[in-house]
């Protein structure tokens, strides 16, 4: 038998909180120390540092250049970057919305990097920011991952999806259906520096990283 994780002491408020609503950017990092606390995010970095482009992309520590919204929205229309500042636009997205960790370890650069890159990964996956689209993002980044907390993020949608229509939780689930698959079949998203890809066709960038039409 597995052995039960022991939560005693450690808090839950943002687990419970994120059953009932969307969460906030505390909430993700609350769920996210506590899978820190029960070890789980060790057994996350495991995973993917048995991938060996990921692992070297990890210990490169890469940092993008930062760069603003408006110098994006100036390139070509069909860019990666003028559709990903369109995108974060049109729906008043936050580029810093997450609560990225200070330590400078291996565990700590991983979740940093999925908090920089979900936004971008969204327009890679034409997933939009409905529960459906984004519980196809957690479906995606579960599988290109093994991330505790999008596996746990995704599993309040389907809870809060109970008491909606037929219509929003069929959608739903073929967006899990969606995003697991292409996460098992797509190049690994975390070993590519997305920031360097700016200038690039969104089209020619999604072939390149293994997403087919």
């Amino acid at each position: 038998m597995h052995e039960k994780l022991n939560t005693d002491g450690i808090d839950l408020s943002g687990f419970l909180h994120y059953m009932k609503e969307p969460g906030t950017a505390s909430d993700n990092a609350s769920i996210s120390k506590v899978f820190t606390q029960l070890g789980v995010n060790d057994m996350m970095l495991e995973y993917v540092m048995n991938i060996i482009p990921v692992a070297n992309f990890i210990r490169s520590r890469y940092q993008a250049t930062p760069i603003d919204l408006n110098t994006l929205l100036a390139l070509p229309s069909d860019s990666f970057g003028h559709q990903w500042a369109t995108f974060m636009q049109t729906n008043h997205l936050n580029p810093h919305f997450f609560q990225n960790l200070q330590e400078h370890d291996d565990r700590s650069y991983l979740i940093n990097r999925l908090h920089d890159t979900h936004d971008m990964w969204h327009i890679i996956l034409d997933f939009d920011t409905s529960e459906a689209g984004e519980a196809g993002m957690n479906a995606f980044t579960y599988a290109q991952s093994g991330s505790p907390t999008t596996c746990m993020l995704m599993a309040a949608k389907l809870v809060r999806a109970i008491g909606g229509s037929d219509e929003s939780r069929c959608q739903m689930m073929n967006n899990i259906c969606r995003g697991y698959q292409l996460g098992m079949t797509a190049q690994p998203f975390l070993a590519i520096a997305w920031e360097e890809n700016w200038t690039t066709k969104l089209s020619d960038l999604r072939e390149l990283a293994g997403i087919k039409p």
